[in-house]
């Protein structure tokens, strides 16, 4: 009789847990087909650009934007652009992007890559641009490499043209010629 009560617990928790996963596992999901079945404008091969201060910030080019009807949200494929500050500039290029004028956030994802004017490059799965706070960050494994060293590590922030980085996560600083 105790097993019995104890078997029936397990299997409605379980019941229960499984009903959570299905419930929620498909909302990002949703939540991306929503934005882009929504879009009430669409364009190719399109610049943008964001200025402060009469400075620019970024200009991106994307091969296909889809923009909501509020204009607050823009979804990219075949990102291509830069962030400038202070006459330096971080070139990137990544497979999509979106940007929020809401929020002042620019998210890039897919194979992303950047160079700078010092010679910087980086990599990393995806890039998230903070305009309020003008913090540049990753949440993904990282590699940047300068000077023959390179920078590895499970995230980072940084100013929008990395000319200062701070590395989170099993971090690692070695020579190149140590990486290979």
């Amino acid at each position: 009789m105790k097993n019995r009560k104890t078997l029936i617990i397990v299997v409605v928790i379980l019941l229960i847990a499984l009903g959570i996963y299905f419930l929620f596992k498909d909302d990002n999901k949703a939540m991306n087909q929503s934005a882009s079945s929504s879009a009430a404008m669409s364009f190719k091969n399109i610049d943008m650009k964001e200025t402060k201060d009469g400075q620019l910030v970024y200009r991106f080019k994307a091969k296909n934007v889809e923009m909501s009807a509020d204009k607050n949200l823009v979804l990219l494929t075949g990102v291509e652009g830069s962030y400038f500050k202070d006459g330096d500039e971080l070139h990137l290029v990544g497979d999509r992007g979106k940007i929020d004028r809401k929020t002042k956030t620019v998210y890039i994802e897919g194979n992303v890559h950047g160079t700078n004017k010092a010679g910087e490059e980086l990599y990393a799965e995806n890039l998230t641009y903070d305009g309020n706070k003008e913090i540049l960050s990753t949440d993904k494994f990282f590699t940047a490499t300068k000077d023959n060293k390179v920078l590895t590590g499970d995230s980072f922030t940084a100013d929008r043209i990395i000319r200062v980085i701070t590395a989170k996560g099993h971090a690692k600083l070695a020579d190149k010629e140590d990486t290979k």
